[in-house]
């Protein structure tokens, strides 16, 4: 499991493949997923730590989402923040209400108390009175099509999370923040700057096909 985030001399890290991506995810690491033209940072939402959610926050735009299935979405009753006529494409796709843990936290922000409403998402005991809402995390529902197809960077970083962590499901996961220019979000160029500043496995995507890139 990765405890440490300290920098690590430089070496340029290429990018792998879906089972890569799994392989550390199960081993309790983030990774980098380029996706649908989307560099995000994914953890496990049922093994996130603190320092990595605040590692997330730190790297990302800090709009922390965890995508569930939308099955999971209905028992904990959390409807979509806007109902679903959006495109798949659209970065607000499957949206819900935000949501914090209802006990074991402070106000709800901080690194600690998001990875306490991460790991409640994604534990299979969790009922609706267990979140508050609104809160300070977003769900974002995966629908079986989407899940199935990959039709959202939300989906396939809910099948890898998947894939890693069978028993409870839930992807923690933010859009990068821009390196080179930090008035932007990030790219591919700025992911291989921070997996090579950090030891992260770069993942690609594979395109509609099932082709990896």
């Amino acid at each position: 499991m990765t405890t440490s985030f300290a920098p690590r001399a430089s070496h340029h890290r290429s990018w792998s493949s879906i089972a890569a991506g799994t392989h550390a995810l199960a081993a309790g690491e983030l990774i980098i997923l380029s996706y649908l033209r989307r560099v995000v940072l994914v953890g496990c939402a049922s093994a996130v730590t603190t320092e990595q959610m605040a590692f997330l926050i730190r790297h990302t735009t800090g709009f922390l989402q965890v995508a569930l299935h939308e099955r999971i979405c209905d028992r904990l009753v959390l409807p979509e923040a806007t109902p679903t006529v959006r495109a798949s494409s659209t970065l607000g796709h499957g949206q819900c209400v935000t949501v914090d843990a209802a006990a074991g936290i402070t106000t709800g922000i901080s690194g600690a108390d998001r990875a306490h409403t991460a790991r409640i998402l994604a534990d299979p005991a969790t009922e609706p009175g267990d979140l508050t809402r609104p809160g300070h995390l977003v769900p974002v529902r995966v629908t079986p099509t989407e899940f199935r197809t990959h039709q959202t960077t939300a989906s396939l970083a809910l099948a890898l999370t998947e894939t890693a962590e069978s028993q409870r499901s839930g992807a923690v996961f933010a859009d990068l923040d821009g390196i080179a220019d930090p008035t932007s979000i990030g790219d591919r160029h700025d992911a291989e700057i921070l997996a090579d500043w950090y030891g992260l496995t770069l993942v690609a995507g594979p395109d509609l096909k099932g082709n990896v890139r």
